[in-house]
């Protein structure tokens, strides 16, 4: 169930910041762990970043309202933990174990300030500090005793000008902490000569600071001076916007040094630099609604600090706002907004190469304020963390699977009643070992709770699956997991299920390869309004967004949305304006036992100015078509012909005046739409057990098969039966038992 979110921010809050004018409602879900194994709530698409726990925030604090910001600390002993910022207050999770992380304490906001969508978290010593735009100055937390559970609350300080914040950096080699931004605010320093009563100090108000980064710089003409690399502006920080570079080692004289800005600057939002302290990285927040620029993130050359300019950008293509990076050696480590982590490889420093990535929001790829906060990444262990604005705490190990699972006969779509059964293989990385008894079956037929049984070993990494007897016609989940040593639980798929059909055949009862005329289907509908790009019967031409072959092996026409040119572009005929409709002939489904209408289709919104806000409806009637009810909406943009199965009966009553019905449409101004079908089928299932004495395929088992297995009896002709290599006694058995 999801609920609207309403956020109490104070009246001093960021107000022009984009993410309070897009709210979107927060995921609702348990706490999910490697360990535990199980499905994860999501299916989240990834590459060499492995999930090891979840945390929805919904499940740490029911009041909370959105997540925001995220840090990380390290006791004295050695045991990690991830600070999560909320609405109302902060969380910290231990991770030392990843796949098995637990909260340790949610401390509420201070009294004196207001929920927020915005809280910043650093920490310095056993000391915890949090500020947010909802006021409350800094609020402390002492973390001496987080290793027993136990948190301290210290109270807050809040001197030092408005009692709002929008970030905070400390600088631990110099022991200064530094809060940026709440209303019109620029930098405020504390000493943290007293960790526990941090002290103001002094201020730069010249312009609004959003955000920065503090080192002391190791050498050149300011080797050993504290540098302040501050993003900000006029106007809240979205006039004369860039990157302001500060002399900020006497807080009573603090100098601006140099200053660079970049084509198509909207909003300098958040700077790292890269280790050997030679470039600035910027996320710029607005340029893409601004702009049309996507997720390009700017190099700033910093070697002389009094003259940096710009020396680059790079983006990986991903339509997504970005937001706040790290780096960690030579990887930088980057929260898109809607497309989650990216990992880029920045060894060649003008050239970021995106090496992985953990998508947070499974919905789309596309530009918006919703999704992936931020990331922290200085864990000793390697583990990375994330913060998700709808999701929660995300905690992840980086680096190959540590199994990986694969169906040496493919997936199956359909089981047997009696016997059903499918092959498994593993591959373990380096280091890694299945627990005794970590092998298992997990299927559910709709009745009841999850079954579960041993996956049987039949060599080294090869592994048999095998169901009990099952109902038919019917329909089975399934899913396969592995209990490493380490206490991971991996499963495939890792969320959600695989589906098969259980049957010992199928019947087919209508087929349309769309090869021979429009037979019987019809394009347009009451609504349609597209201008460009309607159905039409033809022999694709390939674009970038449009197959060039249709599904059909021997065929070569399919229903597509407007046909393109040769060498044309992906967007000459493709829709545009609105909606338009492909309706199905008249189907009879009363001929067939549990009946499934069966199709190709192809879709692509993944293209243009405004990717992946497009879907395609598909639609079902079981009164040709006066009534419709909606059975699926396409999204997905694969480039390749996508199989799509509906079971009548999971949705109205089979008749024998089925009509399916496809609407292609373009709603969103610079949509990219092109759509295919081809290959419609309606077809059952077949319940009745094979007779593999039936050697001629009669019906019946006699006289005729006895002579068909005696006349290739001691070879491996068709009196094989049991296919062992030759037509012998057990065959012979086999067809007796089966007589008649």
């Amino acid at each position: 169930m999801l609920v609207g979110m309403t956020l109490v921010v104070a009246a001093i809050a960021h107000e022009d910041d984009p993410k309070d004018q897009n709210n979107e409602p927060p995921f609702f879900g348990p706490i999910w762990r490697a360990s535990e194994g199980g499905i994860a709530g999501e299916t989240f698409s990834s590459s060499g970043v492995q999930l090891q726990a979840w945390f929805p925030f919904t499940a740490i604090s029911a009041a909370a309202t959105s997540a925001s910001d995220s840090w990380g600390y390290v006791s004295p002993s050695g045991r990690e933990y991830a600070i999560l910022g909320m609405s109302n207050g902060t969380a910290f999770v231990e991770v030392t174990n990843p796949a098995a992380s637990q909260l340790v304490q949610f401390k509420a906001r201070p009294a004196s300030a207001s929920d927020s969508l915005w809280r910043n978290m650093k920490t310095y010593q056993h000391y915890c500090y949090a500020v947010s735009e909802g006021g409350g100055g800094i609020q402390i937390f002492d973390l001496a005793g987080i290793d027993t559970g136990v948190i301290t609350d210290l109270g807050t300080v809040t001197d030092g000008g408005v009692a709002s914040s929008h970030t905070m950096i400390i600088n631990e080699a110099t022991g200064f902490l530094y809060r940026m931004g709440g209303g019109s605010s620029g930098i405020r320093c504390y000493s943290l000569a007293n960790p526990a009563l941090p002290a103001y100090v002094s201020a730069w108000n010249p312009k609004y600071t959003h955000d920065g980064a503090v080192f002391v710089w190791p050498s050149g003409p300011y080797a050993g001076r504290e540098i302040f690399l501050a993003c900000g502006g006029l106007n809240s920080g979205q006039t004369d916007t860039g990157l302001d570079i500060i002399d900020i080692t006497d807080k009573a004289n603090i100098v601006v040094i140099g200053r660079a800005t970049y084509a198509n600057a909207a909003y300098c939002h958040q700077v790292w630099i890269s280790p050997d302290f030679k470039y600035a990285y910027i996320n710029d927040e607005i340029d893409e609604s601004s702009f049309g620029v996507i997720g390009l993130t700017r190099i700033i050359d910093i070697q002389n600090l009094a003259a940096p300019f710009y020396a680059g950008g790079y983006t990986n293509g991903v339509v997504s706002v970005d937001h706040n990076l790290y780096i960690k050696g030579n990887n930088l480590f980057a929260s898109n907004y809607k497309s989650g982590l990216r990992i880029y490889d920045i060894t060649n420093r003008t050239s970021p190469n995106e090496t992985a990535y953990f998508d947070t929001y499974p919905a789309e790829n596309a530009t918006g304020y919703a999704g992936l906060w931020s990331n922290y990444p200085y864990f000793p262990s390697g583990t990375v963390i994330g913060s998700d604005i709808q999701r929660g705490l995300f905690v992840w190990t980086l680096g190959a699977a540590p199994i990986t699972i694969s169906y040496p006969n493919g997936i199956p779509t359909q089981i047997d009643p009696i016997g059903g059964s499918f092959n498994v293989a593993t591959v373990l990385a380096a280091g890694q070992s299945i627990a005794p008894g970590g092998a298992t079956l997990v299927y559910n037929t709709g009745s009841g709770a999850d079954l579960r049984v041993p996956l049987i070993p039949t060599s080294p990494g090869q592994w048999k699956a095998n169901f009990t007897a099952l109902a038919c016609p019917s329909q089975v989940s399934f899913a396969v997991e592995f209990t490493l040593a380490s206490g991971s639980v991996i499963r495939d798929p890792p969320s959600g299920n695989h589906t098969a059909s259980v049957a010992y055949g199928e019947s087919v009862s209508f087929t349309d390869e769309m090869e021979v005329s429009a037979n019987g289907w019809t394009v347009g509908a009451t609504g349609d309004n597209a201008v460009s790009g309607l159905w039409e019967r033809a022999n694709p031409v390939g674009t970038t967004a449009q197959p060039e072959d249709d599904h059909t092996p021997s065929g070569v026409s399919a229903w597509i949305t407007g046909n393109g040119v040769v060498g044309g572009g992906a967007g000459v005929a493709d829709v545009d304006g609105g909606t338009t409709s492909l309706t199905s002939p008249s189907i009879d489904a009363t001929l067939i036992l549990d009946p499934v209408i069966g199709c190709y289709v192809w879709y692509s919104n993944n293209l243009g100015g405004a990717p992946g806000l497009d879907s395609m409806p598909m639609l079902l009637s079981n009164n040709a078509g006066t009534t419709w009810t909606q059975v699926e909406l396409v999204t997905a943009s694969p480039g390749s012909w996508t199989e799509k199965r509906i079971r009548i009966a999971n949705f109205m009553a089979p008749t024998n005046a089925m009509r399916v019905r496809f609407q292609a449409r373009d709603l969103d101004t610079g949509s990219l739409v092109e759509a295919g079908v081809d290959d419609l089928r309606m077809f059952g299932f077949d319940c009745a057990p094979p007779r593999p004495g039936d050697i001629n395929g009669d019906g019946v088992v006699n006289g005729t098969d006895l002579t068909f297995l005696l006349s290739t009896w001691g070879t491996s002709g068709s009196g094989d039966i049991n296919h062992d290599g030759t037509a012998d006694g057990a065959d012979l058995t086999l067809l007796l038992s089966d007589w008649g």
